[in-house]
């Protein structure tokens, strides 16, 4: 379960919002770690094809009845 979202306006300011409330961050070395952050989760993202195709995969999984093993 995702708990924080974050926004990076720029290389001034990112917002971040939390459970219980929303962050400011300023400092130059924090905003450095949620571009990289940034970073990190654009490489690893799809559009177009590629994300219909996964969401369909997980939809059918979703579906499908859950086998337990012992």
């Amino acid at each position: 379960m995702q708990v924080t979202n974050f926004v990076v306006f720029d290389q001034r300011l990112v917002l971040v919002e939390a459970v219980s409330a929303e962050l400011t961050i300023t400092q130059p070395r924090e905003i450095a770690l949620y571009g990289r952050a940034f970073d990190m989760l654009t490489r690893r993202s799809v559009t177009g094809d590629a994300a219909r195709a996964l969401i369909q995969k997980e939809i059918g999984a979703r579906t499908q009845p859950q086998r337990w093993y012992c």
